[in-house]
C-alpha cells in the first residue's frame, strides 16, 4: 500500500494538480497581488473627513484574458472580474472561454464537472499547476464553490439549473464582492453574458472518409446584459491547433442581429 500510495503522490505531483487544502494561502496571494497598497498618511492631524475606499482591484487588472475570437463577443473584450458568464452547448467553448485567463496565471476550479478530467482540461489550454478540479462537491455545493470563489479566480460550475434562487443570488453577490468570475454551465438567471454554442461542422476528411478531423466549426451567439442586440460569429472550435480559432471566411468579426419581431401584413 506504501508503494501504491507513492506512486499515486508522485503522479499527482507530475500533473501540477492542486489539493483543496492549498487553495486559500494560494487564493491569499493572488488576491494579495491585485490589492492597491494601503496610502501612508503624511505627518500633520488626522484629517476629519477621510476619503472612502479605493477598489480592492485596479482597473488594468479588471479583465481577465480570453480568445481573440472569444474577446469579440464579450462586452467587455474579456471575463470581467466579478461578473457571470454562462455557458450553454459546448464543453468545448466553456474549457476555451478560461484556458487563456489560466496559462496568463489566474487560478481556476471546475466543479459539478465529472466528464471533464486532468486530459480534456490540458488539450484546451489550461494550466494544470493553477487548475483544481472538484467533479462531485457533495451535499453542500454551495459551501464549497463560496469557499472557491474566495480563493481562486475563475470558478466553473456545472449543474447550475439545479441551484435554487436563494443560493444564486449569494453566489453572485459572494463574487462581485471578492473579484472573481463565475461560469455556470446552463441556464443561471441573472447572468451578465450568455454565450450559446450550436452546430458542429467537423473539416479533415477527405471524400472517401481518408485522413484525420483537423477543426470543428461552432456558430457562437452572444447575449449581454445592457446589450440591445445578440452578437454572433463562427468560430473554429477546436482549431487546427486545438484551441479556439477564427473561421476561416470570417473578416470583418461579430454580427449583429436585430432581435425585434418582424412585421407582417
Amino acid at each position: 500500500m506504501a508503494v501504491a500510495h507513492d506512486l499515486l503522490a508522485g503522479r499527482v505531483a507530475e500533473l501540477g494538480l492542486v489539493r483543496a487544502s492549498e487553495l486559500p494561502a494560494r487564493g491569499a496571494r493572488a488576491a494579495a497581488s491585485h490589492t492597491r497598497p494601503t496610502p501612508v498618511p503624511a505627518s500633520g492631524p488626522p484629517s476629519p473627513a477621510p476619503e472612502p475606499p479605493e477598489p480592492a482591484h485596479d482597473p488594468e487588472q479588471a479583465l481577465l484574458p480570453v480568445a481573440g475570437p472569444l474577446a469579440g463577443l464579450l462586452p467587455w473584450g474579456g471575463l470581467r472580474r466579478g461578473s457571470t458568464v454562462s455557458v450553454h452547448g459546448s464543453t468545448a467553448l466553456l474549457l476555451a472561454l478560461v484556458a487563456q485567463a489560466s496559462r496568463a496565471g489566474s487560478w481556476c476550479a471546475l466543479v459539478g464537472l465529472p466528464g471533464v478530467g486532468v486530459a480534456a482540461a490540458h488539450e484546451a489550454g489550461l494550466e494544470l499547476a493553477r487548475t483544481a478540479l472538484v467533479p462531485r462537491p457533495g451535499p453542500r455545493p454551495a459551501t464549497v464553490v463560496a469557499a472557491l470563489v474566495d480563493g481562486v479566480d475563475v470558478v466553473v460550475l456545472g449543474g447550475a439549473s439545479a441551484w435554487r434562487a436563494g443560493d444564486r443570488q449569494r453566489l453572485a453577490a459572494r463574487v462581485r464582492q471578492k473579484g472573481a468570475v463565475l461560469v455556470p454551465v446552463g441556464t443561471w438567471p441573472g447572468a451578465d453574458v450568455e454565450l450559446h454554442a450550436t452546430g458542429g461542422t467537423w473539416s479533415g476528411l477527405l471524400g472517401d472518409g481518408a485522413g484525420r478531423l483537423r477543426s470543428r466549426r461552432v456558430h457562437l451567439r452572444c447575449a449581454a446584459r445592457g446589450r440591445a442586440r445578440d452578437l454572433r460569429s463562427d468560430v473554429l472550435l477546436p482549431g487546427p491547433d486545438g484551441g479556439c480559432a477564427p473561421a476561416p471566411d470570417e473578416a470583418v468579426g461579430p454580427v449583429e442581429l436585430d432581435l425585434a419581431p418582424a412585421r407582417t401584413g
